[in-house]
C-alpha cells in the first residue's frame, strides 16, 4: 500500500514538472511588450544646445543689391552642462516656405548662399546647432526682400527700367517711374546697351509702348526697337552695317506701317552671303499684314521676345496680356550658331542712326537657354 502511494506521488510530481516546463515554454513564445521610443524634443531637437538668434538681415530689410547677403546668427551654446563646439546649418525658404538651399555643415554661424536671387522677392531663413549626428533647435525664422531694381550677373540680365536707373549702358533718353514708366528715346541716336559674355543660345525680353503703326514713314526711315551685334562694330554707320554679326529688328517706313524686317547675321557680311554655305545672311521682311500697332496715344503694350539657340531663332511678338504671334523663324546654316564676340544687346539702333523716337521700354530680361 505504501508502495503505490509513493508511485501516485511520483506520477503527481512529473506531471507538476511536465507543467510547470509548458508554462515556462509557453512564456518563452510570448512577444514582450515593446519599451516605448523616447519622446524626441521639441521642433525635432537631439541635441542639447539653444538655438542661434537670427541678426541679419532680418524684419523684412530689403537688401541694396543683387550680391548674396551674409545670413549671420549667433552662435549656439551646450545646455544642461553639455561641452562641445557644434557646426551650424542654414536653410534659405522661397516666400511660399519651400526650401531652396541648404547649407553644409560649417564651424560658423554665419552663411553665404548660392542661389540666384529673384527679384523683388521675400525670403526667409533659420539656422541651427548640430553635433556628432544630431541637430538642435532651429532658430526663429527672420525675413529679407530682393532689389526692386535690376541686375546684371554674366549671361543674365533683369532691368526694369521704371526706377529711374538701368544696368545697361544708357545713351540719351529718359526715364519716367512708376508701374507704366520706363526709359524712353527722345531721339534717333538713343539706346541703352548690355555687354554680355557670348551668347550661343539665349532669350531677350522687353515690353514697349508709345508708339504707332509706321513710326519712320514721315521721314522714310525704317526705325529699330532691337539691335545686336560685336560691340567694336557699334561706333559707326558703316562698321554696324557690314558686320558679319549685325543683327536687328525694324518697323517699315513703307507698305501699310504694320511691316517689319528682320536682319540677322551669324558670322557673314552682306558681301559674302552667296559666298560660304556654312555662313548666312538671314533676312526676312513684309510689307502688309503686321501687328496692329494702333496709335503713340493708344497706349498698347507689347511684349517682344526674341530668342536663338545654335541652330534656330525666332521673334514673338503679342499685345501684352494676349497670345503672341511668332513673326520670324529660320536656321543658322549649318547649325553655325550666332555667337559675335564682345556680344552687344541693344535697345534701339544707335549706330544706324536710327532708334525708334518715343518708344518706351520696361521689363528687360535677357537669359541663357
Amino acid at each position: 500500500m505504501q508502495q503505490r502511494t509513493l508511485t501516485v506521488l511520483s506520477t503527481a510530481s512529473l506531471i507538476a514538472l511536465s507543467l510547470s516546463l509548458a508554462c515556462a515554454k509557453s512564456k518563452a513564445l510570448t512577444p514582450t511588450t515593446p519599451t516605448p521610443p523616447v519622446a524626441t524634443p521639441a521642433g525635432g531637437a537631439t541635441l542639447k544646445a539653444s538655438a542661434p538668434s537670427p541678426q541679419a538681415p532680418i524684419n523684412g530689410v530689403r537688401l541694396e543689391t543683387f550680391s548674396n547677403p551674409t545670413l549671420q546668427a549667433t552662435a549656439a551654446t551646450p545646455t544642461e552642462g553639455g561641452d562641445f563646439t557644434p557646426q551650424y546649418e542654414f536653410e534659405l525658404m522661397s516666400d511660399t516656405g519651400t526650401v531652396i538651399e541648404r547649407s553644409s555643415p560649417h564651424s560658423s554661424p554665419n552663411w553665404v548662399p548660392a542661389v540666384n536671387l529673384e527679384f523683388d522677392k521675400t525670403y526667409t531663413w533659420h539656422a541651427r546647432a548640430i553635433f556628432g549626428g544630431d541637430a538642435g533647435p532651429w532658430s526663429t525664422t527672420a525675413s529679407f526682400m530682393s532689389p526692386n531694381g535690376g541686375f546684371k550677373r554674366g549671361k543674365e540680365v533683369f532691368d526694369p527700367l521704371t526706377n529711374g536707373q538701368s544696368v545697361g549702358a544708357v545713351a540719351g533718353g529718359h526715364f519716367e517711374t512708376g508701374p507704366n514708366g520706363g526709359w524712353q528715346s527722345n531721339g534717333r541716336g538713343d539706346s541703352i546697351d548690355y555687354d554680355i559674355p557670348t551668347c550661343d543660345s539665349c532669350k531677350v525680353e522687353f515690353d514697349v509702348t508709345n508708339f504707332g503703326r509706321g513710326e519712320g514713314a514721315t521721314i522714310g526711315v525704317d526705325v529699330k526697337w532691337f539691335s545686336m551685334g560685336d560691340a567694336s562694330t557699334f561706333g559707326g554707320f558703316l562698321a554696324f552695317r557690314d558686320s558679319p554679326w549685325k543683327m536687328h529688328l525694324e518697323q517699315r517706313s513703307d507698305g501699310d506701317g504694320t511691316g517689319m524686317q528682320l536682319i540677322w547675321r551669324n558670322g557673314a557680311s552682306d558681301a559674302d552671303t552667296n559666298g560660304d554655305p556654312e555662313y548666312g545672311d538671314h533676312r526676312d521682311k513684309f510689307l502688309y499684314g503686321g501687328p496692329d500697332w494702333g496709335h503713340s496715344y493708344d497706349n498698347k503694350v507689347w511684349h517682344f521676345t526674341i530668342e536663338w539657340t545654335i541652330g534656330t531663332y525666332k521673334v514673338s511678338i503679342g499685345e501684352l496680356g494676349k497670345t503672341p504671334v511668332e513673326w520670324f523663324d529660320g536656321y543658322f546654316n549649318r547649325g553655325h550658331q550666332y555667337a559675335p564676340p564682345n556680344h552687344r544687346i541693344e535697345l534701339g539702333c544707335r549706330p544706324r542712326n536710327e532708334s525708334m523716337v518715343g518708344a518706351r521700354y520696361r521689363n528687360v530680361k535677357i537669359t541663357p537657354q
